[in-house]
């Protein structure tokens, strides 16, 4: 079944394009890598597949469902706001700077969406947000503040967050950038476990080892386009001479 479906996405900031033509579909389960150097347009088709920034040109869809399609004038036509509001509960999407709300706690950082977004009785978002903290080793943090974690802890809670709503696919954007090398750890260890129960993830990333072991496949992105896809094996032993360069700067 395919859970994302992107077709020629397009987006500009004024006169900077940064998307230029990105196509991408997913399907249950897989976990797709997305490489490239700073400015390529990574964070962007993120942004825009999660509706945070609305693309110029292109196509959206989740599960079949079309959150935007191209209109006769090229640019992108996005559904009524109801059918937007209910596709948000496909998806999650973890920041590289946790975002969390610093005046609520651990427990309450998890269980506000369900309840406000998603219309979960308090009692069930509680429960699952205390069966989120145990399954990531945090079961003793749920009264806790953000500033009295470690960067690794907060961005667990941010991957707890994000799953409560139970999405059916979860973002991944960079989510290891503003840690020590320690702490990155734990969070690896954390999306390792996710992709181990067939969790469907796409991930931007600078962990080239990582990506190479977890991903079913890898997009390197350039210049607002895609210049190259394949399984780990193609992209790190076969791929274009750009990309290998870009590898062995970071490896």
């Amino acid at each position: 079944m395919k859970i994302l479906e992107i077709a020629h996405m397009k987006k500009a900031f004024g006169d900077l394009e940064v998307l230029r033509d990105f196509s991408l579909s997913v399907e249950e389960g897989e976990v797709v890598s997305i490489i490239g150097p700073s400015g390529s347009g990574k964070s962007t088709v993120l942004r825009c597949a999660t509706m945070l920034e609305r693309m110029d040109g292109g196509d959206l869809a989740y599960l079949g469902a079309y959150a935007a399609r191209t209109g006769p004038d090229g640019r992108s036509v996005y559904a009524p706001k109801k059918e937007l509001r209910a596709m948000h509960s496909h998806f999650g999407l973890v920041f590289q700077s946790f975002h969390l709300f610093p005046h609520f706690s651990v427990l309450r950082n998890i269980v506000d969406a369900p309840i406000t977004v998603g219309g979960i009785d308090r009692h069930e978002a509680e429960a699952r947000a205390a069966a989120l903290l145990a399954k990531l080793g945090l079961e003793d943090k749920r009264d806790a503040y953000p500033y009295q974690l470690s960067g690794g802890q907060q961005q667990r809670v941010s991957i707890a967050r994000a799953l409560a709503l139970q999405p059916k696919i979860l973002f991944f954007d960079e989510p290891t950038s503003a840690l020590d090398p320690e702490l990155t750890g734990e969070v690896l260890r954390v999306i390792r476990d996710l992709a181990s129960e067939h969790m469907t993830m796409i991930i931007v990333t600078h962990e080239m080892q990582f990506a190479r072991d977890l991903s079913d496949r890898i997009l390197f992105m350039e210049n607002g386009v895609v210049q190259a896809e394949g399984t780990p094996d193609e992209i790190f032993a076969a791929g274009p001479s750009r990309v290998r360069e870009f590898i062995g700067r970071l490896s």
